[in-house]
């Protein structure tokens, strides 16, 4: 989703960032990631698929240089900072500062340098930062899908003119409509899909009525497999802004649901989790509702995630969704998500060679706990012979 960054006020973003430093996680930092048409393209469904280093951050504008050091200090490792507005001084500016706070940059490529713009300005955007290591890939298009003047042809000559000037970093774009997705697979090495579902003056959870929200979460993850893509997810961080009103008719989503869709968004099989947008977002929401889901997951996952195939946990007691996840260093975690919107006790039964981890040398094959409407569970599972 775009906003004009003319019209917005993004000094609150240094308010809200200054207040959550002591909140910090442990995170890998930037990573340059192979290309996926060559060494590590994304595992079709049914095979594991690593991720060296997960990266979870935010959107941002290169208006607050003072960012990426905040960012990086509550324990975010990326940012993708809108740039299409503003001067290059300002967007060297914002890579300094991100270089010095050892964060990642997916670098916003301005529309006008390739949309109706004569001479080389393309060329010249890339050449003037492309030497700043924190840039990690080069964000070319914001929903091209649906926006006039994008098409497939101009945005695959625009790939090509980039490609010649960095033949290393990967080349991205996010869809708010993905199955019109296919039409660019021609100019982008990455898909990034966005969803925000929590309209103002909705009932809590009613976002994720009938499974609604992991199945798209699910359905974003086929995309990908269909692309041959690794995928990108961004998710709902904003809503009501500083004024109370809500923001294009959303509302921040609450700590409950804060919880459902950052874990949810693993059952698309991402490489990295980012959300929209700083400057919309509440420091509040911020520190008391996603951040202490940042700090469970780096606590479990320091840097790689492993998606490992199913290998047959049954579930009884009700409906629930469930992803095996690995860490890189031997340790498992299964996580159930609930999709029936009520309490109830949830029977789980491990598959053979797999057993719940209930602490130091007990290990039991099968397990039960209560999980709440649309509740997450985390459990340690023990590979046993």
């Amino acid at each position: 989703m775009r906003a004009s960054l003319g019209a917005i006020s993004v000094s609150t973003a240094a308010v809200f960032l200054a207040s959550v430093l002591f909140l910090s996680c442990a995170s890998p930092g930037p990573a340059q990631a192979p290309r996926p048409g060559s060494v590590n393209p994304r595992p079709g469904p049914g095979k594991s698929y690593f991720v060296e280093a997960f990266r979870i951050g935010w959107y941002d504008s290169v208006r607050n240089p003072a960012n990426p050091r905040r960012l990086a200090e509550a324990g975010f490792d990326v940012v993708m900072p809108y740039a299409g507005s503003f001067s290059l001084d300002q967007v060297r500016e914002y890579l300094s500062a991100a270089e010095k706070a050892g964060i990642g940059v997916h670098m916003d490529v301005p529309r006008y340098t390739y949309r109706g713009a004569e001479g080389n300005a393309l060329e010249t955007f890339i050449r003037t930062v492309r030497d700043n290591p924190s840039i990690i890939s080069w964000y070319l298009a914001d929903e091209p899908e649906w926006r006039p003047g994008h098409s497939p042809g101009l945005l695959e000559r625009a790939y090509s003119r980039v490609r010649a000037l960095d033949a290393e970093r990967d080349i991205v774009q996010v869809f708010m409509f993905p199955f019109r997705a296919g039409a660019y697979r021609g100019s982008m090495d990455r898909i990034w899909i966005d969803w925000y579902p929590v309209r103002a003056g909705s009932r809590e959870h009613r976002a994720f009525r009938g499974g609604r929200y992991a199945d798209r979460m699910k359905s974003f993850g086929t995309t990908a497999d269909r692309l041959g893509l690794p995928l990108t997810v961004v998710v709902q961080g904003y809503g009501e802004g500083v004024d109370g009103k809500p923001q294009f008719g959303r509302r921040l989503p609450t700590p409950s649901e804060t919880r459902y869709m950052f874990w949810a968004s693993f059952l698309s099989r991402p490489e990295e989790i980012l959300y929209w947008t700083l400057y919309r977002t509440r420091s509040v929401w911020l520190e008391e509702s996603l951040l202490p889901e940042v700090r469970a997951f780096r606590e479990r996952f320091p840097d790689a995630v492993e998606y490992v195939p199913d290998p047959g946990f049954r579930i009884r007691g009700g409906k629930a969704d469930s992803i095996l996840l690995g860490n890189g260093r031997g340790d498992f975690w299964l996580v159930v998500l609930d999709q029936e919107g009520r309490d109830h006790k949830i029977i789980l039964q491990a598959p053979a060679g797999y057993a719940f981890a209930g602490g130091p040398g007990i290990a039991a094959r099968e397990t039960g706990f209560h999980l709440g409407p649309y509740g997450v569970q985390l459990l340690e599972i023990s590979e046993i012979p």
